[in-house]
């Protein structure tokens, strides 16, 4: 049998033992929580006192994604640097309590440029963000995400996100490579390849961020073929709106393994 290269997961908050044990019989292999929403709503000593709590059920995070609250800015004159360097160290303490591997950095509202700031000045602060926390992360790979323009107004390509990542040259700064990006934005998938080195994560749903299903075949298998291409070897987390997660997790995670499985991912 050929070795495994894709784990797949679903992006949701921490489910709790029912739900969790209902979910790794449909085919999850882990989950990805927000940090803004999930990982920092509570305090230090809650938090800690929790942590068993993550993984009841037999699923545990793996990743993590929505970095930062959209009033915690990292871009423009409202930038409180103390303010971001003590929320970074405790999220990633968090993060590496919890056994997280690969934390995306989108927060579209964060890093939004304000109308008339300089957009170079806006550049370097991003970067400047990207290596405070990447600092904190230690071990935890930070994964600048492309999102689409209707999300923010920076880093809205793969190919942009992957210049950041190379000229920052930080082991632990890399890539999401997110589905629903890439075709909001019309980006050919085979911007893939041009990024290979810096790609440590996957997100992918249907279109409008509704799960992936069969008739999402195509697509699934255009970019589950570049990442083939490539030796991709990491995680793949279901990131759309599920109005019933219980009835609809098993036939998303059923199509994107099965798209893995033909792009030998699986």
């Amino acid at each position: 049998m050929a070795e495994k290269r894709l784990e797949i997961g679903l992006c949701m908050p921490p489910p709790g033992a029912a739900l969790a044990e209902t979910m790794a019989a449909a085919g999850a292999e882990y989950y990805e929580p927000t940090v803004a929403r999930a990982l920092m709503e509570r305090s230090a000593e809650e938090f800690d006192a929790s942590i068993e709590a993550w993984s009841a059920g037999g699923l545990s995070p793996r990743s993590a994604n929505v970095l930062l609250p959209g009033d915690l800015k990292v871009v423009g004159e409202a930038v409180d640097t103390a303010r971001l360097q003590g929320y970074f160290t405790e999220a990633m303490r968090r993060a590496k309590a919890l056994g997280i591997e690969r934390v995306v950095f989108g927060s579209g509202g964060a890093r939004e440029v304000p109308e008339g700031f300089s957009r170079e000045r806006a550049e370097q602060q991003l970067r400047d963000a990207a290596v405070m926390v990447a600092e904190a992360a230690g071990d935890i790979v930070i994964c600048l995400e492309h999102l689409r323009r209707a999300e923010t107004n920076i880093l809205n390509s793969l190919a942009e996100s992957g210049a950041m990542a190379a000229a920052l040259k930080r082991p632990n700064i890399k890539l999401v490579v997110d589905g629903y990006h890439l075709a909001e934005e019309h980006e050919d998938v085979g911007v893939v390849k041009e990024v290979a080195d810096y790609i440590a994560h996957v997100h992918v749903c249907g279109p409008a961020r509704r799960p992936p299903s069969a008739e999402d075949h195509g697509a699934l298998t255009a970019l589950f073929s570049q990442l083939a291409d490539i030796n991709f070897a990491g995680r793949c987390s279901i990131e759309c709106h599920f109005e019933d997660l219980e009835a609809e997790a098993p036939a998303a995670l059923a199509a994107v393994r099965h798209a893995a499985e033909v792009t030998g991912l699986r």
